[in-house]
């Protein structure tokens, strides 16, 4: 007949082996994780040494040069572009009177204001329901 202790004893290393068995499958399922986060970054990786041949690309000075020089109305600085003095910069501009559009200019010239809209009166509108206003303002002389 089996002793007790032996009866124990089978359970135990069943229980063990159990115990085994479940550790080893888990530790498979990591491993198949961890090689899939390794692939992952490695492809981040190649992702951004693209992004770097790019930037460098997109940074050459020359492609940016000859860019400017395509798109940007710019030349060189004419002596007449240069403030000699404070007194030669020009004063705050204020608003026209749009009642007398022909009245005082501004300090650089004209600014073409815009036109009334058709039909309406001297009273501004008010806004259209649902809308937001965030400032009205009142031009004084």
């Amino acid at each position: 007949m089996i002793s007790k202790s032996t009866v124990i004893w089978l359970g135990l290393a069943g229980l063990a082996s159990g115990a085994l068995f479940h550790t080893s499958y888990r530790v498979q399922a990591l491993g198949e994780d961890l090689a899939g986060l390794n692939r992952a970054i490695i492809h981040e990786q190649e992702a951004i040494q693209i992004l770097k041949a790019e930037w460098s690309y997109m940074n050459d000075p020359t492609r940016i040069e000859e860019m400017a020089r395509r798109h940007l109305v710019l030349g060189p600085t004419a002596a007449g572009q240069v403030i000699a003095s404070v007194e030669t910069i020009p004063a705050r501009l204020h608003p026209v009177d749009p009642d007398a559009p022909q009245g005082p200019a501004l300090v650089a010239g004209t600014v073409p204001m815009p036109s009334r809209k058709p039909g309406a009166g001297s009273q501004p509108a008010s806004p259209p329901a649902g809308s937001v206003v965030l400032a009205t303002y009142k031009v004084t002389q």
